[in-house]
Parts: structure tokens; C-alpha cells; sequence
């Protein structure tokens, strides 16, 4: 399951989607839930920047997933 998701999010680098993504983004690609996105969010576990809603980059994701 992991490689599957590392491999999804090396896909939407390669393919130049946007290297921003909502916590919605987060949750589809990851398959994680909402909460647990914005509790890692808030912990400090997962990188963000918050620009009126909360945008993570694809390879803060990645590495969050990964580590």
C-alpha cells in the first residue's frame, strides 16, 4: 500500500500537477481522513501553509507518508 502511494505521488509530480494540494487532495491521494490530515497539520508532523485553507506540498506529503 505504501509504494502505491509514494508512487502516486511521484505521478502527480512528474505530470506537473500543481505541486500545492488541499487537505482534500491529501486525503484521495493517501487515502487517509480529513482529521487525521489536519491533526498531523496541527501536531507539526505534516508541513503546511495556511493561505485561507490549509495547502500542502506534494513532496511534504511524500515525505510525511514515507517517514
Amino acid at each position: 500500500m505504501e509504494k502505491q502511494i509514494v508512487k502516486e505521488i511521484q505521478n502527480i509530480i512528474e505530470n506537473n500537477i500543481p505541486a500545492w494540494l488541499s487537505v482534500k487532495d491529501c486525503c484521495r491521494i493517501s487515502g487517509l481522513s480529513d482529521s487525521s490530515i489536519r491533526r498531523a497539520i496541527i501536531s507539526g508532523e505534516l508541513k503546511a501553509n495556511k493561505k485561507g485553507k490549509w495547502l500542502i506540498k506534494s513532496s511534504w506529503l511524500e515525505h510525511y507518508l514515507t517517514s
